[in-house]
């Protein structure tokens, strides 16, 4: 279950979100709440909530300066302000900051649960992404340990074909943001470009540029969850053509870069 606080100075604003939002229909517990910001930074500390839920003014310290406190100790914190009316400008900063919502006062629970809503959707796909990430870094730390591995066997005079495959993917996954060729990774192994691409798919069930594709096309769905700009996802994942990345995804995935990252 995901942990919300709630900071405002109004005692009755606190109340009522304390007792008309359905936090356990929501899969989400209130573990705090305070009205000042001395006060809600000392809970959020204490408590390390996913969401906060909190008012633009507040004595002690801002609501500005509290969630720009809050995204430098934890900066997957999930922030979502109050405002008053005529405070676009705070609002504006707000958003600089990165908050991912911001209700206009009075505030009603059916606003306040649908942002409480879009925060677990925004937490669940940070969460989803650190795993592909941890899964990907755990697949290349084994590809790197027997890289090595078949770097001793080769010294001593072995070459298995295993060995051969393992490495060109270690290599492929260390060097995907380049212009990546078969020739290329095939001098890297030590074989013939022709001879590499049979034993790849041999050994692995696809060819060597049907891999080198799922590799980053898999990197930039991550890399797109986490908000990237298409263009910066093109040049990370090795194309440094736009249109030829955004033609490769559609093919691979039947939607664009742009419509993807925006459906999540």
């Amino acid at each position: 279950m995901l942990k919300a606080v709630v900071f405002d100075d109004e005692y009755i604003v606190i109340e009522a979100l304390r007792t008309l939002i359905d936090w356990t229909g929501l899969e989400v517990e209130l573990v705090g709440t305070a009205g000042d910001g001395v006060a809600a930074l000392e809970i959020f500390r204490q408590e390390k909530p996913d969401i906060v839920l909190t008012d633009i003014r507040m004595p002690g310290m801002d609501g500005l300066q509290l969630i720009q406190e809050i995204m430098r100790e934890a900066e997957d914190t999930c922030c979502i302000v109050f405002s008053g009316f005529n405070e676009f400008e705070y609002v504006k900063q707000a958003i600089q900051l990165g908050v991912i919502d911001y209700l206009e006062k009075p505030i009603t629970d059916e606003s306040v649960e649908r942002s409480l809503r879009k925060a677990a959707g925004r937490i669940l796909s940070q969460r989803e992404t650190k795993e592909i990430r941890r899964k990907w870094e755990d697949s290349q730390r084994e590809l790197m340990e027997k890289a090595l591995l078949d770097g001793q066997a080769l010294d001593e005079g072995q070459q298995p074909k295993s060995s051969a495959v393992e490495r060109a993917r270690a290599y492929i996954v260390q060097h995907v943001n380049r212009d990546l060729s078969l020739q290329e990774v095939a001098e890297h192994v030590g074989m013939n470009a022709a001879y590499l691409s049979v034993l790849f798919k041999e050994e692995t069930g696809e060819t060597y540029i049907k891999f080198l594709t799922r590799y980053r096309m898999e990197l930039a769905k991550m890399l797109l969850r986490k908000g990237l700009k298409v263009n910066e996802v093109s040049e990370r994942i090795g194309y440094h053509t736009y249109r030829h990345f955004s033609e490769v995804f559609k093919k691979s995935t039947g939607t664009t870069p742009g419509q993807f990252r925006d459906d999540i």
